[in-house]
């Protein structure tokens, strides 16, 4: 659970530049836990209280998240993330995450120990998929005893209508034997360090503000211990009203060495508010709007746009690029078409039925605008 605060950050993290030009985003989180750690047949009930923050500018966005958990018995952790996303000037599918994170694993003995970490992670985003690289390095005390902690990460991700999907690969190396020990794992007597390979499938399906993900972990060890294993995890959440949702997890987490976290068996159930401005309204079903842009060999490419209704429908499409002036349309089966040439650069683009308000193309990342309603980022090479 504690670890919920940084792979949120993370997730979150990873969303396209264009993020960085929305309002600044404040959410709370309270709920209840159920934690059975390897080794320990008891199980405990713990509760959480997360909170999260993002600060975006256009050159910048700044993520930090704190997280607290509290039971009765030395189960009372905290942990604190911050991260800077830094996209490329004049390179906008580039952008480098920096960060790093701090962690008490006992609120009520000062001397259990804590664990500190820094990463750095390389995108490259495209509209329908991408890729990072990472590093991260960490150091561990516990009860005395000081252990540091290596890795590094690969990985890919893509996106099919509603359905998202990532495959990576990770890394570490530790001389924190003791985390393995509690896991079950057999050691080497004589291993100075230890290896572990992660092979991670994240599957993730997004319903307007409601989502659902599943992920899959294949782990085993290479050096200094014997251990080869799997772990399945679930999350959602339910988008109650504009500010309240509920969210709920359940799996298996890996004993982590960079974070300091023992492997455990992990549920949780808490309420979401958003303080932040109100959530962007969802372009309503029965009007499915998506954009393309097709590069051309001479430079710069052509907008498309599909809009799926009904011929008794108004739809407009239009953007910066025709000072907001609405598209020539073409009916093209169930679709309307709009079709516009544009030459490199960062536009905005947005559909409009029956003179309602204006709103992005469900594939490309939203932008608020300032009349209450919302336009979609698209980028030209």
């Amino acid at each position: 659970m504690i670890r919920r605060a940084a792979l949120g950050l993370l997730a979150l993290a990873t969303a396209r530049t264009a993020v960085a030009q929305a309002p600044p985003e404040v959410r709370l989180e309270a709920g209840y836990a159920s934690v059975r750690q390897a080794g320990i047949d008891t199980k405990t009930d713990a509760a959480l209280v997360a909170v999260f923050w993002r600060r975006p500018s256009d050159r910048w966005t700044f993520l930090t998240s704190g997280n607290l958990t509290y039971s009765r018995d030395s189960l009372a952790a905290a942990q604190g993330v911050a991260a800077f996303a830094l996209p490329w000037t004049g390179r906008e599918y580039l952008r480098t995450d920096v960060g790093a994170a701090g962690a008490t694993f006992s609120l009520r003995s000062a001397g259990r120990g804590g664990n500190g970490n820094a990463f750095v992670r390389q995108h490259y985003v495209r509209n329908h998929g991408g890729a990072w690289l990472g590093l991260a390095g960490g150091t561990t005390r516990r009860d005395g005893n000081r252990s540091s902690s290596l890795a590094g990460d690969v990985g890919a991700w893509g996106r099919w209508h509603f359905v998202y999907a990532s495959l990576s690969f990770s890394r570490q190396a530790s001389n924190d034997f003791p985390l393995l020990v509690t896991a079950g794992v057999p050691v080497s007597p004589f291993a100075r360090t230890f290896e572990l390979e992660d092979a991670q499938l994240v599957l993730q399906a997004r319903g307007g503000p409601h989502e659902v993900a599943v992920s899959w972990t294949n782990r085993r060890a290479v050096a200094g211990a014997e251990s080869r294993a799997n772990a399945v995890s679930a999350s959602g959440v339910l988008q109650l009203t504009e500010r309240v949702a509920l969210t709920a997890s359940a799996g298996r987490q890996f004993a982590d060495a960079l974070r300091g976290l023992p492997q455990a068996d992990i549920a949780t159930a808490s309420f979401r508010v958003s303080l932040g401005p109100r959530l962007l309204p969802v372009m309503q079903r029965s009007v499915i709007a998506r954009a393309e842009v097709e590069k051309s060999p001479a430079g710069g490419g052509e907008l498309v746009v599909h809009v799926f209704s009904i011929e008794s429908q108004l739809v407009e499409v239009a953007g910066d690029f025709s000072e907001w002036q609405p598209l020539p349309l073409e009916r093209d089966g169930s679709y309307w078409v709009a079709r516009v040439r544009l030459a490199p650069g960062k536009y905005r683009v947005g559909v409009r039925v029956n003179h309602g308000e204006w709103r992005a193309p469900r594939n490309l990342a939203r932008v608020r605008d300032d009349f209450g309603g919302e336009s979609g980022l698209i980028v030209v090479p």
